[in-house]
């Protein structure tokens, strides 16, 4: 195996979202003076994408992403050289190159662009067909409007097809609904699966419990190399899934798998889990951690989380009591939350190249990181009194698919008519949309665009809902009204 023999070396391919490559000029024999890219000796102990990584930091100062072998070249000539040359595709992680190491210089090209003297035939053997190649088109593709030929950045431009997902789980249904047990209640689609523990036979109660992840999120987290927000993050919206339907959060169980074991990192994830769930009365009841090389690179990991709660079934809300007049009530998001971030991403690290640490006017002082990591928020403490009154005849997390996906969960055979001028929208969103020129439709099915959580109020219980968020400082935005319809959101302006 190529990753066994410490003679190989290591090229990193590093590949910005503009299609613009990295190279670094030498200061050493030979081929001194001469632009290349970032490459090395792989060391004894190191598997090859571990050394594109560490010599794009050492030659670079840049952090990335390695993604795939590209190419794996015999080398004829002898001296310095190693016998084989393994070639990696990577995305970098923000930032500007800053020379380092053995480089003179360290910048991103323009592939028509190109500097004359390239080293180690880099030019013939590799460069020269990376702009057929498909992993490359991929990487710059971005769909590009009529108007002045502005590109207006999708989902599916950031790798995620809504559509598709959908299809998945549409596939699979027939194959869900045959396990389906005399406890369980209702049907698939729900924010969290109900299970009727008088119906199973083995006591009272219905349980509630739902399962989700951060998304890519931890990609931000790792950039940054802030790793405990995320857990609250994903024990928050996990919260917030079952909340809606009325449920008080009784247990939370984790996952955590990585690539290489790193005993901080997966420290600080499952750290962030207990004080979320310390934060909401939540037990931390158990968890998993897995170390898997080979399906994951190292530095690359992922969290998932599991909640159980419970609701009198008396109490429970799952948009039967929604009816046409009622009122539409808003409460803000603390940002992105835990959705939209490949989006997030491909706007602000590929096409407008920032790092983390960046603070671009448009964020209103706030840095890239720390705008991306703002916590998910947890409703519960807000809108338990509020359940234990009954004053909400149904709730929606803003979560993936936003308000246009999210609310049509709880309105059965009613609309929703919502007013996009009725709330104010953070200055995250507006950059983000304004940046990547994202869709006036998309943006409202990907984005929570400032709403974490919306409720369904009876007109009559309004003023005294709003006045248990006044009494607690807490805004909130009329957003609409419920009509008659066909259970679908849609817009008076």
């Amino acid at each position: 195996m190529v990753y066994e023999n410490p003679a190989c070396a290591v090229a990193a391919l590093v590949v910005d979202g503009a299609g613009r490559v990295l190279l670094v000029r030498r200061a050493l024999d030979p081929c001194k003076g001469e632009w290349a890219l970032p490459a090395g000796f792989q060391e004894a102990d190191e598997e090859p994408a571990e050394t594109a990584a560490r010599e794009v930091r050492e030659e670079a100062g840049l952090e990335i992403r390695v993604e795939s072998l590209f190419d794996l070249f015999l080398v004829a000539k002898g001296g310095r050289r190693a016998v084989t040359l393994a070639v990696y595709l990577c995305e970098p992680r923000g930032g500007e190159p800053t020379p380092g190491d053995d480089a003179l210089e360290a910048r991103f090209f323009d592939l028509d662009a190109l500097p004359d003297a390239i080293a180690f035939d880099n030019r013939e053997r590799i460069l020269s067909h990376l702009r057929a190649d498909p992993r490359y088109l991929a990487r710059i593709t971005m769909s590009t409007q009529s108007t002045g030929g502005t590109r207006s950045i999708s989902y599916k431009d950031s790798g995620v097809d809504i559509e598709k997902k959908y299809g998945a789980v549409e596939r699979a249904t027939d194959a869900i609904r045959k396990t389906f047990t005399p406890g369980v209640v209702g049907d698939i689609g729900n924010f969290g699966g109900l299970f009727d523990l008088a119906r199973a036979g083995v006591g009272q109660g219905l349980l509630v419990a739902s399962a989700d992840g951060v998304g890519t999120k931890l990609e931000v987290a790792k950039r940054a190399k802030v790793y405990h927000t995320v857990g609250r993050d994903l024990v928050n919206h996990c919260i917030n899934d079952i909340l809606v339907q009325g449920a008080r959060p009784l247990f939370f169980m984790d996952y955590v798998a990585v690539g290489k074991m790193e005993p901080e990192v997966v420290a600080e994830l499952i750290r962030g889990c207990a004080e979320g769930c310390r934060e909401n009365a939540v037990a931390l009841l158990g968890g998993e951690t897995a170390e898997m090389p080979g399906l994951y690179a190292p530095g690359d990991f992922d969290l998932a989380g599991f909640i159980v709660g419970i609701v009198d079934p008396t109490k429970l809300l799952d948009g039967s009591r929604v009816r046409p007049g009622q009122v539409v009530l808003g409460l803000g998001s603390a940002g992105l939350h835990t959705n939209g971030y490949s989006l997030a991403r491909k706007i602000l690290f590929d096409h407008k190249g920032h790092g983390v640490e960046d603070r671009p006017t448009g964020l209103g002082g706030a840095s890239v990181g720390e705008a991306l990591l703002a916590e998910h928020r947890s409703y519960l403490k807000l809108l338990w009194p509020l359940l234990e009154q009954g004053k909400l005849a149904a709730m929606a997390h803003i979560t993936g698919g936003g308000l246009v996906d999210n609310l049509p969960r709880v309105l059965g055979s009613c609309d929703a008519v919502l007013d996009r001028g009725s709330w104010p929208v953070p200055a995250l969103f507006r950059y983000l949309c304004d940046a990547g020129n994202v869709d006036g439709e998309e943006r409202y099915q990907v984005l929570n665009m400032g709403i974490g959580m919306t409720l369904i109020v009876d007109a009559a219980d309004v003023a005294a809902v709003g006045n248990h968020f006044r009494s607690v400082g807490e805004p909130f935005f009329t957003l609409g009204r419920i009509e008659a319809g066909s259970g679908v959101v849609r817009w008076s302006r």
